[in-house]
């Protein structure tokens, strides 16, 4: 192969390199910005759910994004300015990234399976147990939310709150539980001041006046969908790298050639001088 053609394959990948971690920079920030937005949209739902707040999309796509923005940073640079400290910071990071991001589409995948089998009850019981009428910890503005914009009550039906730890001795549910007297293309406040106040404590409120769906299925199917994203996601984004690993591997091992090149051509283009032997 000759010199010039190796020159301008290892100048496109030099390129290449730099054009795919660029497309990663702003990959990185973008998805950054997303998780950041679910933080402040779909805080409340971490609530209601502690032991799926550490596996939401809004934790993962800010490590995933803060991670490659990094990443992305040391690759381009590194192949611009042909530095092999940044290359293989680069590659090693990549690597580990890549690894994680397989391991987070598969465990996302996974948890999925779970998630149905253990949801339910998990609902219930912060329903039972943690709903407090002062809302000290957020659950009871929680499900005031959930309820009035997924238009159900309770979990599985109304009768889910009945007798529950806030209210042991009586069959009440809460306020969002009854049927506004507005249209539902009102706003959400509109229709919270629609309700009438102590609607569901009032014993002689008829069942019917009760919005008749549980927010089991509509609640499993925002978080699946999340799982979902983070999954296919992040598969995706890992089957990308490996092409940026590879690239990066072959501009370190080009590094090296042409630096032993160099080496070797320094050493045979020194001159030799010819000794006269001494009598």
């Amino acid at each position: 192969m000759s010199v010039s053609v190796m020159a301008t394959g290892y100048t496109c990948i030099r390129h290449f390199l730099c054009f795919v971690n660029l497309l990663f920079w702003v990959l990185g920030s973008c998805v950054l910005g997303v998780g950041v937005w679910l933080t402040i949209s779909y805080e409340t739902y971490a609530r209601i759910l502690p032991s799926y707040h550490m596996l939401s999309a809004d934790n993962l796509a800010i490590a995933v994004g803060c991670l490659t923005f990094f990443v992305a940073f040391c690759g381009c640079c590194g192949a611009w300015f042909q530095n092999k400290c940044l290359l293989t910071t680069y590659l090693v990071s990549i690597v580990i990234l890549m690894v994680l991001e397989i391991t987070v589409g598969t465990l996302s995948f996974a948890f999925r399976r779970q998630l149905t089998n253990t949801l339910r009850e998990e609902l219930l019981d912060g329903i039972r147990d943690r709903y407090v009428l002062d809302d000290s910890n957020g659950i009871r503005g929680t499900w005031d939310q959930i309820q009035m914009n997924f238009d159900c009550c309770g979990v599985n039906n109304y009768t889910d709150w009945h007798s529950i730890s806030a209210w042991p001795d009586h069959q009440w549910v809460p306020n969002s539980c009854c049927i506004p007297a507005l249209p539902s293309n009102e706003t959400l406040y509109e229709i919270e001041e629609s309700i009438e106040e102590e609607c569901g404590r009032h014993p002689e409120t008829e069942s019917s006046r009760y919005r008749r769906h549980g927010c089991y299925y509509k609640i499993r199917h925002f978080v699946l969908n999340n799982l979902h994203v983070v999954g296919i996601t992040s598969i995706v984004v890992a089957f990308i790298q490996f092409f940026a690993i590879v690239g990066a591997l072959l501009i370190v091992c080009t590094m090296d050639y042409k630096k032993r090149n160099r080496s070797v051509f320094s050493h045979n283009s020194r001159p030799t001088y010819n000794r006269v032997p001494t009598l």
